[in-house]
C-alpha cells in the first residue's frame, strides 16, 4: 500500500508539468490563446485605409479632395497615385443623423471606374434619383469636367457633414469633414496642399489642383 501511494504521488507530480496533449495549448477561441486571431482593417481620414472583399483587403489611394456646399453641391475625388486606382464597386456617401456613412444613399461606382494618377472624378449632389448615377455628360454649367456622376443627397452647410469614400463592403477607406458653416458664398472645403493636405477654404477648382481662394 505504501508502494502504491508512493507511486500515485510520483505520477501527480509529472502531470503538474502537462500530461496528455504534449505542449499545444489549449483552443479557447480568444486570440493569443491558441486560436487564429483575423486581422482587422483601420479606416480614418487618410488616403488610405481598409475594407475587404471575400477575404481579401481593399484599399485605395483615392482621397475626397474637395466638397462644395454653396453655390452648386458637389464633391470632388482626387488620386494621389503613384499607380491607378479602381474605384468599381467602391462607394461615397455623406452623413446620417448619427453621423455615420448612409449607406443606403450612397453611390455605389460601376465596374471600370479608373482615376489615373492626378486625375480627378467629379460628383454632382442634389440630383433626382430617376437620373442614376451615371456616368452622365450633363455636368455644370460653367467649367469642371464634361463627365460625372449623381448622387441625391448634398452636403450641408449649415450642420456640417462628412463625406466618405467606402469600400465595397462599407468599410470607411478615406473621408473629408465640412466644418459647419465652413466656406462663404464662392468658396469651397478641399485640401491643401492638393490631393494631400488636411481640410481649409479653397477656391471653386471642379476637376483641377485646389487653389488658395
Amino acid at each position: 500500500m505504501a508502494q502504491l501511494r508512493f507511486t500515485l504521488l510520483c505520477v501527480a507530480a509529472l502531470c503538474a508539468g502537462g500530461c496528455g496533449s504534449g505542449d499545444e495549448p489549449e483552443d479557447t477561441g480568444a486570440p493569443g490563446t491558441g486560436a487564429t486571431s483575423a486581422s482587422q482593417g483601420s479606416s480614418g481620414t487618410g488616403g488610405n485605409g481598409q475594407g475587404g472583399t471575400g477575404g481579401g483587403a481593399a484599399t485605395t489611394t483615392v482621397v475626397v479632395n474637395e466638397i462644395s456646399a454653396k453655390d452648386g453641391d458637389w464633391i470632388e475625388l482626387g488620386n494621389p497615385g503613384p499607380g491607378s486606382a479602381d474605384l468599381g464597386g467602391f462607394g461615397l456617401c455623406d452623413a446620417n443623423e448619427t453621423g455615420q456613412c448612409n449607406t443606403s444613399d450612397a453611390l455605389t461606382f460601376p465596374e471600370g471606374t479608373q482615376l489615373a494618377p492626378g486625375e480627378y472624378l467629379l460628383v454632382l449632389g442634389d440630383q433626382a434619383v430617376e437620373d442614376g448615377f451615371g456616368p452622365h455628360t450633363t455636368c455644370l454649367p460653367v467649367g469642371g469636367p464634361s463627365s460625372c456622376f449623381y448622387v441625391t443627397w448634398k452636403v450641408s452647410a449649415s450642420r456640417g457633414e462628412t463625406v466618405s469614400l467606402i469600400s465595397p463592403n462599407d468599410q470607411v477607406l478615406t473621408q473629408l469633414e465640412y466644418p459647419i458653416e465652413a466656406a462663404a458664398d464662392g468658396q469651397t472645403w478641399g485640401r491643401l496642399p492638393d490631393l494631400t493636405g488636411e481640410g481649409t477654404v479653397t477656391a471653386p477648382t471642379p476637376g483641377a489642383a485646389n487653389a488658395a481662394p
